[in-house]
């Protein structure tokens, strides 16, 4: 592979190489964001656990014979396992054969490239405008994969402690040496479940602080706090007019939309936080394009 063989196709990948940080919501807000403004957009839940499939209450599809590694491995037409959600995404749902697909990707040739070629490009030349992919959460053929497929990359972070040295450690460990192949771009990355004040110290306010002055080309606009402003809260001789309230907040309608199988658009429309999922959605518009 070199990097001027391949252009990433429209879409993104939401991924980390861990669980619990809410890859799965952010991806399906964004393909909800994107299908809202008229795009076919398909949402790949590549997650061998299949929790977006399962949460959103395709089980059947989950426990299925076809499956992924039909058209991922055998070439199988990707379009016959869309499923048409009731908010207009097309969801591309899991399997619970993706764990011994994950091993046969390992004695297979151009392993790397199968989800592009056969997965994603055909759905590409049927006419779809993007895939929003819910990376498996770690490391692994089918995680690099969803990187592969489609080159651009959004990284969820949530208040704990380690969560930089998470973030570190995928750029070092997977994405510095796929872009030794082909162009990766991160897009973002996003502050998410965030909740305490950033005018006190904690796990919260530590996330956003470190991410602002450390990975500030990367953190979104509504997540951005220069550092000045940081500087000026731990001051007492001076005054902050507004403290900010940066990242995805923690918010009852997301979660309860998500446990009832929906982007948080359809349970609560007047939602803070959906301005800040269109903000993604922007990006991949954005960058798809560029």
């Amino acid at each position: 592979m070199s990097a001027d063989e391949f252009e990433g196709f429209p879409g993104t990948a939401v991924s980390l190489l861990k669980g619990g940080v809410g890859k799965s919501t952010i991806a399906l807000n964004i393909a909800d964001r994107l299908a809202a403004r008229g795009h076919e957009t398909v949402l790949l839940d590549l997650d061998k656990d299949g929790h977006m499939t399962t949460q959103l209450g395709y089980n059947d599809a989950y426990d299925r014979d076809a499956n992924l590694g039909d058209a991922l491995i055998d070439g199988e037409d990707p379009e016959d396992l869309l499923i048409e959600t009731d908010f207009g995404v097309h969801l591309l749902p899991s399997s619970n054969d993706l764990e011994n697909v994950e091993t046969r990707l390992k004695d297979e040739r151009f392993a790397d490239v199968k989800l592009r070629r056969n997965v994603v490009e055909p759905l590409m030349q049927n006419g779809y405008d993007y895939v929003i992919i819910d990376a498996a959460g770690g490391r692994g053929k089918l995680s690099d994969n969803a990187l592969i497929a489609v080159q651009r990359v959004i990284i969820p972070l949530i208040p704990r402690a380690g969560s930089i040295n998470g973030l570190n450690k995928m750029i070092e460990r997977q994405i510095s040496p796929i872009r030794q192949n082909i162009g990766l771009d991160i897009l973002a990355v996003t502050p998410n479940m965030i909740r305490e004040t950033m005018g006190q110290h904690n796990e919260h306010r530590t996330l956003v602080e470190n991410l602002n002055r450390e990975f500030g080309s990367f953190v979104p606009d509504y997540a951005r706090v220069e550092p000045e402003i940081f500087d000026a809260l731990d001051d007492s001789s001076h005054n902050v007019d507004s403290i900010p309230k940066p990242g995805i907040r923690e918010r009852t309608a997301i979660s309860r939309a998500f446990k009832q199988g929906m982007p948080v658009s359809e349970f609560d429309e007047d939602c803070d936080q959906i301005p800040n999922f269109d903000h993604l959605a922007d990006l991949v518009e954005d960058h798809s394009h560029a």
